[in-house]
């Protein structure tokens, strides 16, 4: 079975990824140009090291918390790739101190980021194009 990476006039999404095909999934979205952030999921237990580690990665102006994230997640103007990865890397720890925190960036990404970038931002924006940004969970 060959597994498709990013997504042809497809919804933006989630999806599951089984560690021994990582590496292939990064060679993919690099050959594709894709603006690729990998959240290291053993290091990130907290809210806080989440959103600075996000903040960093796609040079956020503000990551002060989850409402400043979400704005700014949903301009990204200074990032000139139309296609966006984010690869959560050993996802069973990733925030395993703040489980909340964990349904949020989820809620985050399935409610807000996603359908933004699919079709909200032609609405929204001004010249407002859609982007194709997917996100990529490492079991």
């Amino acid at each position: 079975m060959k597994v498709k990476w990013g997504n042809n006039n497809e919804k933006n999404t989630i999806s599951y990824v089984d560690k021994n095909k990582l590496l292939s999934l990064k060679k993919d979205l690099k050959a594709l140009n894709y603006f690729v952030v990998e959240v290291p999921g053993n290091k990130i237990h907290t809210a806080r090291q989440y959103l600075n580690f996000m903040g960093k990665e796609f040079k956020m102006p503000d990551y002060a918390g989850f409402d400043a994230y979400s704005d700014w997640m949903t301009d990204l103007s200074w990032i000139p790739n139309h296609r966006i990865g984010v690869i959560i890397d050993d996802y069973e720890s990733f925030l395993n101190k703040d489980l909340r925190a964990k349904e949020i960036v989820t809620e985050s990404f399935t409610d807000v980021i996603l359908p933004f970038w699919e079709k909200d931002v032609i609405r929204i924006m001004v010249g407002g194009k859609p982007r194709i940004f997917e996100v990529y969970i490492v079991k």
